[in-house]
């Protein structure tokens, strides 16, 4: 049997549905005469007949009922797949709808976000920032970004790369009391606290991992819910602060602050880009994905090289 012709096919699918030749002329703009050559056309290619003709009636024959069935379906899946590939090359347009942490948003994901924005007119851009985690679901968000340990989930998760914390003084101020050797050395020392809002400031800096925890004592006169004013403060040699190294590396570059304990960092922490999973993404996800992504990556390998 040779390769049937697919616009003949798509005929009979029609002529099934609408239970006529006429009904299926009228549906698809053409003869008559030629949606029956057509499905004579088919069948002469299948080497079966697939409609039983009367001058009342009009019915599928068995090899018919199993053709326009499997027919049918193939059809369905053939026109969503030139659909998705005609995505692609689709201007993307409409709203799209982002979210990571305050500290990411700020540092790295704002600048790509403009510079996308300057690549796509067509698209506008919510981003919001917040340490709350998001639902992306049930808050209708497209893409989120963030930091640590992944819960499982429905989402697409890429990673980005990583981050971690650096514990971080002024150099004036580890001249006035001395630099720390280890994380015990810390009780001796004005320590720069941060507090997510509301909640009360952490009174323990942790290091090590797994069994060889620390839960180290700390104390200061600073306690802060945003990362960039206690980096200031450092710099000011008000105190020692733990502070993630996508907020300090601009001041280890440029000496205003340095690393301290460095022998007890904790291991980095995965960044990851997320979004709703589905059969096919819509071109202004897929468009952001494939912009942000790259350079988050080598944004986030950036801070890390100090």
């Amino acid at each position: 049997m040779g390769q049937f012709d697919l616009n003949a096919a798509r005929v009979l699918v029609r002529v099934v549905h609408e239970g006529s030749f006429r009904g299926a002329a009228r549906a698809l703009g053409m003869p008559k005469s030629t949606v029956s050559r057509k499905v004579a056309e088919l069948e002469a290619q299948l080497g079966v007949q697939l409609l039983q003709r009367t001058t009342r009636k009009l019915a599928l024959t068995d090899a018919g009922a199993v053709f326009a069935e499997e027919i049918e379906g193939a059809l369905v899946r053939l026109d969503a797949a030139e659909e998705a590939v005609s995505a692609l090359h689709r201007e993307p347009r409409g709203k799209l709808r982002v979210t990571t942490t305050i500290t990411l948003g700020e540092r790295l994901l704002a600048p790509i976000v403009a510079d996308f924005l300057a690549e796509h007119p067509g698209l506008e851009v919510l981003l919001h920032l917040t340490d709350r985690t998001v639902d992306l679901v049930a808050e209708r968000f497209d893409v989120a970004v963030r930091t640590g340990a992944l819960p499982d989930s429905s989402l697409v998760a890429k990673r980005i790369g990583t981050s971690t914390y650096r514990v971080v003084a002024s150099p004036a101020y580890l001249a006035r009391h001395g630099t720390p050797q280890r994380p015990s050395d810390l009780t001796s020392h004005a320590c720069l606290r941060f507090t997510r809002s509301g909640a009360a400031a952490r009174s323990t800096w942790t290091f090590g991992t797994g069994r060889r925890v620390t839960e180290v004592p700390v104390t200061g006169r600073l306690v802060s819910d945003d990362f960039v004013v206690l980096c200031r403060a450092a710099e000011r040699g008000l105190g020692i602060a733990r502070l993630p190294v996508l907020v300090v590396h601009e001041a280890l570059r440029a000496g205003t602050l340095v690393s301290v304990l460095t022998r007890y960092t904790p291991p980095p922490t995965p960044v990851h880009m997320l979004h709703v999973g589905g059969k096919h993404v819509s071109p202004r996800v897929r468009a952001f994905l494939e912009f942000a992504h790259p350079r988050l990556a080598q944004a986030l390998a950036d801070t890390l090289a100090v």
